[in-house]
């Protein structure tokens, strides 16, 4: 009897809910209810098979411009990649600047969450770089000036990422400078290596960096956390310039390597529910 009446009461909330007499929560709660979750559980998963039985499995694409578009201007790239070395050096030049100005633009004029956004900003990031190395080389620039102007590319992808919202690109053009200072430290060090000079190097540089994200948190969250990271990395920077060095001592080099794994694993824990939320807003670590 008791079970009948359980059908009776379960089959007259589910014909409110057909009947709108009642609002899609509360009937799932009286079912939850009179039924300990059975009725309500068996509903949801009626209505989540009855969604994907709605979805076909195959359906013809619907024409769009953007599609087109897109399609064009992949057709456009590829056709200027294949024959790129066939244009005068000013042709090259001129298409290189024209091309990373319009990645650039088209970049911020989409949503700051759009995928096209991302995928603008990154090509007219890579061409920035690129491009710019390939043009100074084929002018015969030394190599230091190569480097500095990557050192001044990064600095753009710098303020790109804070401006279009990016960290990504703030975070690659933090490493970025830090290969740079690299660079002149490595060929500074190379002649007369010493292990105290080559961590002077690069401890002070961790250490501001590492602070600068400490004190920064206040302000800018996300940017905090990238400038911690690459204070982070940059604490290894002695040790990834010396195993380049024949003169650096491989056992000490692997004792520092410890040494310093170490350190940087206290500081990320120590430091977890600092930056943990750049992760996960949602799952905080205690």
């Amino acid at each position: 009897m008791k079970e009948q009446r359980k059908k009776i009461i379960t089959a007259e909330i589910e014909y409110w809910r057909r009947s709108n007499l009642l609002p899609s929560q509360y009937c799932d709660f009286l079912l939850n209810l009179y039924t300990e979750g059975e009725a309500a559980g068996k509903h949801a998963r009626d209505e989540a098979s009855a969604g994907n039985e709605a979805l076909p499995a195959f359906s013809v694409p619907r024409f769009e411009i953007k599609w087109l578009g897109v399609a064009l201007l992949m057709v456009v790239l590829l056709y200027l990649a294949f024959h790129f070395t066939d244009f005068t050096l000013t042709m090259q030049m001129t298409l290189i600047g024209f091309l990373t100005l319009l990645f650039y633009i088209m970049g911020f004029m989409k949503e700051k969450s759009s995928l096209s956004s991302h995928l603008f900003l990154g090509l007219a990031s890579m061409l920035l770089a690129l491009g710019g190395v390939y043009a100074l080389g084929l002018y015969k620039y030394l190599h230091s000036t190569i480097v500095l102007y990557l050192g001044a590319a990064c600095i753009i992808w710098y303020l790109t990422g804070i401006l279009a919202d990016k960290r990504y690109l703030s975070f690659c053009a933090l490493l970025g400078v830090q290969g740079v200072y690299g660079w002149f430290a490595y060929h500074k060090s190379y002649d007369q290596f010493t292990w105290w000079q080559m961590e002077a190097f690069w401890i002070p540089i961790a250490m501001i960096l590492i602070v600068l994200g400490l004190l920064w948190k206040r302000r800018q969250e996300k940017t905090s956390a990238i400038l911690l990271f690459s204070g982070i990395i940059a604490l290894f920077g002695a040790e990834l310039e010396s195993f380049f060095i024949p003169a650096a001592d491989k056992d000490m080099l692997l004792y520092l390597l410890y040494l310093k794994i170490f350190i940087a694993s206290f500081l990320l824990l120590s430091l977890k529910n600092f930056w943990w939320g750049w992760f996960s807003v949602q799952q905080p670590l205690r």
